[in-house]
């Protein structure tokens, strides 16, 4: 009796091998990001924004934009990442984009760090679209409004997000900050003038 021929079974224990390294990394891959963004408003139309990420796969997703020819400085990396990322943030407000006027590193609990950005949408502001070139999975975007509602957005990765209503969030101050100023002058100089008129 000849004895049946068994196959070795290794090509389809490599494949399984590949395939489920394939889910893990996948499934993974919004965890090795981190990306969490808060875009906070004000009455008077300013806003921070606050850009979180993992910070060695930002690391990691910025050096197609570094010089290859630069040292590898701290503060080259900081000049990249603050232009990389401000230019891959986009408010589109009205039809218009809004370039934050300021950008920063802040403290964040390792491995993540933050990017705070600075800004100013007008008082007639009425839609925001929003949009974060670096990220490839959904991250969340939590819309702070100056009229104190909270709403948060999945945002599919290298995607814009939905429409967002701004309507009547901003208004304007009723003083302006020169006659503050002034006022605030006036009352500490009045009790002076008062004194050297008595005497």
């Amino acid at each position: 009796m000849i004895a049946p021929v068994l196959r070795p079974l290794w090509p389809l224990y490599v494949a399984l091998v590949i395939s489920s390294a394939a889910l893990a990394a996948r499934v993974s891959a919004h965890d090795f990001e981190r990306t969490a963004v808060v875009l906070t408003f004000a009455r008077d139309g300013s806003f921070v924004l606050d850009v979180t990420n993992d910070a060695a796969w930002l690391e990691h997703r910025l050096i197609p934009f570094e010089d290859r020819n630069a040292p590898k400085l701290h503060e080259e990396a900081e000049r990249v990442a603050l232009h990389v990322i401000g230019d891959r943030v986009v408010l589109f407000v009205d039809g218009h984009e809004i370039r934050p006027e300021s950008a920063e590193r802040i403290a964040a609990e390792p491995p993540l760090t933050t990017w705070r950005l600075r800004g100013r949408v007008p008082l007639s502001a009425r839609t925001l679209r929003w949009y974060y070139g670096l990220p490839i999975d959904p991250y969340p975007l939590t819309i702070r409004h100056a009229d104190g509602r909270i709403v948060t957005q999945e945002i599919a990765g290298d995607a814009w997000s939905a429409q967002i209503d701004l309507t009547g969030q901003f208004t304007a101050p009723r003083i302006s900050t020169t006659t503050a100023i002034a006022a605030v002058a006036a009352l500490l100089l009045l009790p002076i003038v008062l004194r050297l008129r008595r005497t």
